[in-house]
């Protein structure tokens, strides 16, 4: 398992270096974003709000917002050995041309075996409806450049008023290993992730409006969510994040590192201190932009707060680039 581990952390560096991230940047806070396996796993029920934004130095910012929500079937009372997940997302982008937006609304059903007396082995998908319409004019706002994508940046093809719906689908498979052996009665934090998902995978057209609908390569994403443990402060950990994704002929990637508190594992007693704990980190678009995020755990919410600096830009249109991400998380436990 640790050679297994090893070549895929080298395959993953290797494919980091020569893009930047589609993602998320809480996409490890909310793993739905990455992985359709990922529904259900963790206990209880999750709802996320994730907004991004661009300050671009052109009319028309790109702007978008992700929610995602979970819930695991599984019987709390007694160990487990097989449970299922289920899972629902909903995206919607708005681009810099006016009447222009990206929408898509999924269900991801996931099933999660036990593999070993700590790990687990998880598989999903996720069945999506979408609709791509671009205003009168103008030209198409999420493009590649090169070697990367940017959502805020046109591709300068020049067009008319389009309007298309399909459906199409992801999977997605992850392997998860346990902190320590779970009882019936305690559940224990992830201490490493390692998956792999692919979307676009078929395309079922359901409405045509104006010009054919936009080619959509199928996109491999690997990731490994790795947290380490420590005692120099209470519930202290250190973590980290490589995700990396393949589209077509772009090549995107992304390295967080971490610094946190976890919230204690028990529940709050009548009287009691909140409970509470906190996440912040860096992180490095490869060859486009410095990253800093932080987050606040409190009680059974949280918020987190990221912006990302662009210091390699490939393009003129994007100099100067600020990305702004909020989330807003709500547990059931």
């Amino acid at each position: 398992m640790r050679t297994a581990c090893s070549t895929l952390a080298l395959g993953l560096l290797a494919l980091t270096a020569a893009g930047q991230d589609m993602e998320a940047f809480f996409a490890g806070r909310a793993p739905l974003v990455l992985d359709p396996s990922r529904g259900g796993f963790d206990p209880g029920g999750q709802v996320s709000l994730i907004h991004q934004d661009q300050w671009l130095q052109v009319p028309g910012t790109w702007r978008a917002a992700h929610l995602t929500a979970q819930w695991s079937i599984r019987n709390a009372r007694k160990q487990v050995n097989a449970w299922f997940g289920v899972g629902l997302a909903a995206l919607n982008e708005k681009h810099g041309i006016p009447g222009s937006h990206h929408a898509s609304a999924g269900l991801m059903p996931a099933v999660h075996l036990r593999s070993g007396r700590r790990s687990f082995l998880s598989a999903g998908m996720e069945l999506r409806w979408t609709n791509d319409r671009m205003g009168e004019g103008g030209a198409w706002g999420s493009q590649y450049d090169g070697l990367r994508y940017d959502a805020g940046l046109p591709s300068g093809e020049p067009g008319g008023a389009t309007d298309h719906s399909w459906a199409e689908a992801r999977v997605g498979v992850s392997w998860t290993l346990k902190r320590d052996v779970e009882s019936a009665h305690r559940r224990e934090r992830n201490l490493l992730v390692v998956g792999m998902a692919a979307d676009h995978l078929g395309r079922l057209l359901l409405r045509e409006s104006g010009g054919p609908p936009p080619a959509l390569p199928i996109r491999a994403t690997t990731y490994i969510l790795g947290e380490l443990p420590h005692e120099i402060w209470e519930n202290g950990f250190f973590s980290g994040d490589l995700i990396g994704h393949v589209q077509g002929t772009a090549f995107t990637g992304r390295i967080n590192v971490y610094a946190g508190k976890h919230l204690d594992n028990t529940m709050r007693s009548e009287g009691g201190p909140m409970r509470l704990g906190f996440k912040a980190g860096l992180g490095y678009r490869v060859q486009d932009a410095l990253l800093v995020n932080a987050a606040l755990d409190v009680g059974r919410t949280t918020v987190g707060l990221a912006y990302g600096w662009a210091v390699r830009p490939h393009n003129s249109l994007v100099a100067g680039r600020r990305s702004f991400e909020l989330l807003v998380q709500l547990r059931s436990i």
